[in-house]
């Protein structure tokens, strides 16, 4: 028998994740679209990193992380400001200080612009990082000194059968589906505003945003789209 609900994971999620599909019947693919790899730069120098750091990843933590290793910084030194959930937990467990954070970028250099003693940062990103941040914090009269310190590729799959819906967890991760597969009539479930706007962007006309920034309520949104739906159906309500 045929499963109700045809789903695709953008990023390959826990067998605990998984599983918790079952309530809805519900078949899943998973497949990794981006692959990041951390690759510092040759010519980092202590004197060019400022007081206040920007880290809008998981990844970039890590990146910031080898860095502080490498040039034997210390860590009480740095004030951190983070995107929330997942990427300040890495930030604290790894012995910084979180000084801000938001749920998106743009809401983040929000925050570093209210601190009117800030006038440098050092953002640390990918190779295919968004502009948001810089340019907000630029206008603001914040100086941005970027260190590219992770690479992000592409790794698309083509999905044969028809898709119910899709889990994006980045902008990257909506351009790698989208470079093999059509939009169709897919429901995008985005983590985050800026990733539910880009898929907006890139067409699709339902999008559904996880009300924390984690996988978990990522999949939880899902569950509970499809049980309203289905609840819907069976009451001719909708």
């Amino acid at each position: 028998m045929k499963a109700p609900y045809y789903i695709v994971s953008t990023k390959v999620l826990s067998q605990e994740l998984v599983q918790q599909f079952k309530a809805i019947g519900a078949s899943v693919t998973q497949h990794d679209f981006i692959n990041t790899c951390i690759q510092l730069p040759e010519n980092l120098l202590r004197e060019t990193i400022q007081d206040v750091v920007v880290l809008t990843s998981k990844t970039a933590v890590e990146a910031w992380v080898q860095i502080v290793d490498l040039l034997q910084l210390k860590r009480k030194q740095y004030r951190i400001y983070c995107l929330s959930e997942g990427t300040q937990k890495l930030v604290s467990t790894s012995g910084f200080t979180v000084a801000g954070k938001a749920t998106n970028s743009a809401l983040l250099a929000d925050q570093i612009l209210k601190d009117k003693n800030i006038n440098s940062v050092t953002f640390v990103c990918g190779n295919l990082r968004r502009d948001e941040l810089t340019n907000k914090l630029k206008t603001g009269g914040v100086t941005v000194n970027e260190i590219v310190a992770y690479n992000t590729k592409l790794s698309p799959l083509a999905v044969t059968s028809p898709i119910d819906g899709v889990l994006f967890f980045s902008p990257s991760g909506v351009d790698s589906f989208l470079s093999e597969n059509r939009v169709g009539s897919a429901v995008a479930f985005c983590l985050g505003k800026t990733t539910a706007e880009h898929a907006q962007e890139m067409g699709f006309k339902t999008i559904r945003m996880a009300v924390a920034h984690t996988p978990a309520a990522l999949v939880k949104s899902v569950i509970n789209h499809y049980k309203k739906n289905s609840i819907c159906l069976k009451t001719i309500c909708c």
